[in-house]
């Protein structure tokens, strides 16, 4: 079974922190476990989507390295 991380997501009704894996922030309709608003997938696409890239570029990094900045380190005009 693959590892779903959970991530911490201020509920826009009550702004109590609700943590729940991406896939809960994904379902059509769900419930604030605090207040109990019906929420929307659409009310966090705008915030899963940057935190899915964040993570994809943050994995890419761990396997391929950080990427080369553009100063060699060799003369101090290039940095």
């Amino acid at each position: 079974m693959p590892y779903e991380p959970k991530v911490a997501l201020d509920c826009p009704y009550c702004r109590e922190s609700i943590y729940e894996t991406l896939s809960w922030f994904k379902k059509d309709y769900s419930t604030c476990p605090a207040c109990e608003q019906g929420l929307a997938a659409g009310q966090f696409s705008a915030v899963i989507t940057n935190l899915e890239q964040a993570m994809a570029a943050n994995i890419e990094e761990m396997i391929n390295g950080a990427p080369p900045s553009s100063c060699c380190g060799k003369k101090s005009s290039c940095c």
